[in-house]
C-alpha cells in the first residue's frame, strides 16, 4: 500500500473534512472552536505554495502543508482521516521526503499539538520536531498543548 500526494484542489477540504480523524476534530475545536472543514479551507488559503492532499487508492486520507508566518518561519499542519494511518511506514518515508524539501525553504518551523494526540505526537517525533514546552491553556477550549519546532 503506498500513498500519492498532490497539490490540493479547493473541494479536497470539504471531502476530507466529512472524514476527519476524532483526535484531529477534538484538536481542532480546543484550539480554534472550528470545525474540520473550516480550519481546512483556511489552512488552504493560508498555504498557497505548500498544500497537498494525500491519497490512498484514489481515496482522499489526509492534507499537510506549511502556513508562512515570515521568510523562513512557517506553520506545519495535518489534518487525516483513519486510512492516512493504515501503512504508517510508507507515510512516514512522504513526510520525511516532504519536511527535508521544506526545511530547505524555513529555516524554523513550529506550531502546536493537543497533549491527547498522542499519534500526532509520535509522528512528529519521529520527524525529528522537539518539543519545547507545554502550554497549560492553550487556545479555544484552554487545554494544554504542546510547542513543536524544527531549526534547520
Amino acid at each position: 500500500m503506498t500513498y500519492t500526494i498532490r497539490h490540493t484542489q479547493r473541494k479536497d477540504c470539504a471531502t476530507l473534512s466529512k472524514h476527519t480523524r476524532a483526535a484531529d476534530v477534538q484538536e481542532i475545536f480546543a484550539s480554534s472552536g472550528k470545525n474540520p472543514f473550516q480550519v481546512l479551507l483556511r489552512a488552504y488559503f493560508a498555504s498557497p505554495d505548500y498544500c497537498y492532499t494525500v491519497l490512498l487508492e484514489d481515496k482522499i486520507v489526509g492534507m499537510f502543508g506549511i502556513s508562512k508566518i515570515t521568510d523562513g518561519v512557517g506553520s506545519p499542519w495535518l489534518l487525516g482521516s483513519n486510512l492516512l494511518l493504515k501503512a504508517p511506514l510508507s507515510f512516514h518515508r512522504k513526510s520525511k521526503k516532504y519536511l527535508d524539501t521544506f526545511m530547505k525553504d524555513f529555516k524554523v518551523l513550529f506550531n502546536y499539538v493537543d497533549k491527547r494526540n498522542v499519534v500526532a505526537i509520535k509522528w512528529l517525533k519521529g520527524l525529528g520536531f522537539t518539543f519545547t514546552k507545554l502550554v497549560d491553556n492553550f487556545g479555544y477550549q484552554q487545554k494544554p498543548f504542546y510547542e513543536f519546532v524544527k531549526v534547520r
